[in-house]
């Protein structure tokens, strides 16, 4: 018999993913303050602003909401509504956590293709002031999306072998 407690590659790659979104998501937060901060000092102290250090800021910001989302949803932060399947039988929790899985990552592969072909589509376009394509700001969101699904399919795993192994439990108490 396989003992699931003692194999912790699923519990070791999300604790992976979960450090690399934090620390992409405080890279950007840092980059998004030091930007700000420029901005006013350059605004108040002498008199005129770069051009770039808004757009630098936006862009950041979209990137850190799309990195930090992965970390939010590992460590359980983002807002869920399951008080309905926790009233459910067993068996019926573990058909609506199959279904949920599936609706999700359906969901976040549709995400990914769409918003990776509209970055890709925009790759003509230039930003205003940084004159740079606009793929670069956009590629942030099927980057975030691929990185919630990975994040979705580890949880997933993890869930389910914590299952197999209160089965495999339940089995050797008979």
């Amino acid at each position: 018999m396989t003992d699931f407690t003692q194999k912790p590659g699923v519990s070791v790659w999300i604790t992976r993913l979960e450090r690399l979104s934090a620390w992409g998501a405080v890279a950007f937060l840092t980059l998004t303050i030091a930007d700000i901060l420029f901005g006013i000092f350059q605004r108040y102290f002498t008199g005129s602003s770069m051009i770039w250090t808004e757009e630098v800021a936006r862009f950041a910001l979209l990137w850190l909401v799309m990195l930090g989302a992965c970390g939010a949803f590992l460590h359980g932060d983002h807002m869920t509504i399951d008080f309905v399947i926790k009233k459910l039988p067993l068996a019926l929790q573990k058909l609506a956590s199959q279904l949920l899985f599936v609706i999700t990552a359906g969901i976040l592969c549709l995400m990914i293709y769409l918003s990776y072909q509209n970055a890709m589509g925009m790759s003509h376009m230039k930003t205003m002031a940084l004159n740079i394509p606009k793929t670069y700001p956009l590629l942030s969101i099927p980057v975030g999306f691929f990185f919630l699904l990975i994040a979705v399919v580890f949880k997933h795993l993890s869930f389910a072998s914590s299952h197999m192994c209160e089965d495999a439990e339940k089995e050797v108490s008979l």
